[in-house]
């Protein structure tokens, strides 16, 4: 059950994911990235380098495969709004999640996708649109618990996140890291037009974590410190922030539904 207290949450694999939203100014520097074509670029890493997946979902079909992921269904981040199965959808081979004004939105955990290190790829794009909406892709804690932060620390890795004016011009890379009531926090932001397709990746290693783009490395930290200490879990998440609609562009239809779309995912071992 998703609980009114909790910020993001999920069921995988019998376990509840409750993830906490970063706040406040990004760090780091603004790395421009071009690309935005089918798939992965011809630079940096690839699929090819880091063989078989051992999970993967191209959403074939029209319709998601509810044995892969757990749908949520339940009040929305901090109980506004609501995270509706109608929200999410599969058509000709690609994952939409939809948000409407008002605050109905989704999100959906992937049952396959937690283990300790390891790599995760998706290839998404979102449409312009409220900043009210914020897309991304998370690792959160199995046995994370139904808190803000995960239940005896554990972190957060937030591998695209697109807080903004809802142009989709950039996005961020969210590290979460220590105990629950201390919460510490690495983070950057990386130009790109959100609403061309690109592939976004993590790699986790007992030496580090890495963000990438297109192929093209745009985060990394080796500060064990930050590294999260035990199994994590995939999900893909359109989350609502209704203070934040007064950010949103004049150019930009606030009322307008916001997608994010994604045209497979891929989870690989070390």
């Amino acid at each position: 059950m998703l609980g009114s207290r909790t910020r993001r949450a999920a069921v995988i694999a019998g376990c509840l994911l409750v993830a906490s939203v970063p706040g406040g100014a990004l760090d780091g520097g603004l790395v421009p990235s071009s690309g935005g074509g089918h798939g992965w670029p011809a630079i940096g890493v690839r699929p090819g380098g880091w063989g078989r997946p051992v999970a993967s979902d191209d959403f074939s079909g029209n319709a998601l495969d509810r044995g892969a992921w757990e749908v949520y269904d339940g009040p929305g981040h901090a109980g506004a709004g609501r995270r509706s199965p109608r929200a999410v959808s599969v058509r000709d081979g690609v994952l939409t999640i939809t948000g409407w004004r008002g605050g109905t939105t989704g999100g959906i955990a992937w049952r396959r996708g937690a283990r300790r290190f390891g790599r995760w790829a998706a290839r998404i794009r979102l449409s312009r649109g409220c900043a009210c909406y914020h897309p991304v892709l998370l690792l959160w804690p199995v046995n994370g618990g139904g808190g803000v932060s995960p239940a005896g620390g554990g972190g957060e890795v937030d591998y695209t996140e697109t807080i903004d004016d809802g142009r989709r011009r950039h996005t961020a890379f969210y590290l979460h890291y220590g105990p629950e009531d201390g919460e510490r926090r690495l983070a950057a932001r990386v130009a790109v037009d959100m609403t061309r397709w690109h592939v976004f990746a993590v790699e986790w290693t007992p030496a580090g974590i890495s963000g990438f783009v297109d192929g093209r490395r745009w985060f990394h930290t080796a500060d064990r410190a930050a590294l999260p200490p035990g199994p994590m879990g995939q999900t893909i998440q359109l989350d609502w922030f209704p203070r934040d609609r007064a950010r949103t562009a004049a150019i930009v239809d606030s009322a307008a539904p916001v997608t994010l779309q994604a045209d497979w995912i891929r989870m690989y071992r070390l």
